[in-house]
């Protein structure tokens, strides 16, 4: 069976640098702010961790820092983005560690 025919005849671009996949059950849970988790799977490499500032966020997509607030709080909500504060040598903290998940948690696989 052609490629084609498998898809319905719908046919896609071959990937490109810094692209991303996003998983349906993220699509219909956070709808609003798929472009967030989208963007950081794609601008920082898509393998589980990034840890940008909220301001280059902001300052990439064009938006306000509150819209990436209220993007990411979507996100955490959902259970697409998971958020660890990381720390410096002196306890104070110094940056977020966000880990985008593939697999829906609770799914069991």
């Amino acid at each position: 069976m052609a490629d084609d025919e498998m898809t319905g005849g719908l046919q896609h671009e071959g990937p490109a640098e810094r692209f991303s996949m996003t998983p349906l059950w993220v699509i219909k849970k956070c709808r609003k702010s798929v472009w967030l988790y989208d963007y950081l799977r794609a601008q920082y490499g898509g393998f589980d961790k990034t840890f940008p500032k909220l301001e280059t966020i902001a300052k990439d997509m064009g938006v306000g820092r509150n819209t990436v607030k209220r993007a990411l709080a979507d996100l955490i909500e959902g259970g697409a983005i998971v958020v660890e504060p990381r720390y410096a040598d002196d306890g104070s903290q110094t940056t977020n560690l966000y880990i985008t998940r593939f697999r829906e948690p609770g799914n069991g696989k």
